[in-house]
C-alpha cells in the first residue's frame, strides 16, 4: 500500500476534565477542515489512567446525535481524514513520549439503507488497523487487534513494566467502559 495523501492541519480546541469517577481523566479535543467533504472534524483524544488515549473523532455537525461515530457521510476523502487523526499520536508523543494509543471502530448505522453493523470485526477498524498499521509501523508501538469488538491498542514500547501494561489497559477500559466487557 502506498499512501500519497498529507492529510489537513490539526487545530488544538480546548481541554475538558472528565467529570465522572472512570479511569477517563480529560479529554484534549482537537479540530480540522476537509474541503472535499466541506466539514470540520472533531477529534476527542480521551486520556485514561495507565498514560493512554482513546482517539475518537466525528462529523461537527453530527455532535448532539448519540450515534456521532457511527453515522455514515458518503463524500469521499477517507485516506485524508485519517491520515489528519493519525497526526495526533506524533503530536501527543511529542509532549508524553511513553503515552499508549488506542480505538474501536464503531459499528456503522445507515437509515437509507437501514444498515446496523455488527460490533465484530466492522467495516470502520478492517479500514482503520490496515491505515495504522502502515503509517504507525512497530518501532515505537506494539499493536494488539480485539477483533471481537473491533478494537485496536498501540502499547508504547517505552511504556515502564511494558510487557504487563496491556492487561492493566483492558481491565482499566471494561471498568470504564461495560460495554467492552467482550475482550
Amino acid at each position: 500500500m502506498i499512501i500519497t495523501k498529507q492529510g489537513y492541519p490539526i487545530e488544538f480546541i480546548q481541554k475538558r476534565i472528565a467529570k465522572d469517577d472512570s479511569a477517563h481523566l480529560h479529554t484534549l479535543i482537537y479540530k480540522f477542515y476537509s474541503p472535499i467533504t466541506g466539514y470540520i472534524y472533531i477529534i476527542h483524544a480521551d486520556y485514561h489512567v495507565g498514560n493512554i488515549y482513546a482517539i475518537k473523532f466525528y462529523v461537527k455537525q453530527h455532535r448532539r446525535s448519540e450515534f456521532k461515530y457511527s453515522k455514515i457521510t458518503n463524500k469521499g476523502d477517507l485516506i485524508n481524514i485519517l491520515i489528519s487523526n493519525a497526526k495526533i499520536v506524533p503530536l501527543l508523543l511529542a509532549t508524553n513520549t511513553t503515552a499508549s494509543f488506542c480505538f474501536i471502530g464503531s459499528r456503522t448505522i445507515d437509515y437509507k439503507s437501514k444498515k446496523i453493523e455488527g460490533i465484530q470485526l466492522n467495516q470502520r477498524f478492517r479500514i482503520y488497523r490496515n491505515i495504522v498499521s502502515y503509517i504507525i509501523g512497530n518501532k515505537t508501538f506494539e499493536h494488539f487487534e480485539y477483533t471481537n469488538i473491533s478494537g485496536y491498542l498501540l502499547l508504547n514500547r517505552a511504556t515502564p513494566n511494558f510487557k504487563n501494561k496491556e492487561k492493566e489497559f483492558k481491565k482499566m477500559f471494561i471498568q470504564t467502559y461495560p460495554m467492552l466487557d467482550l475482550l
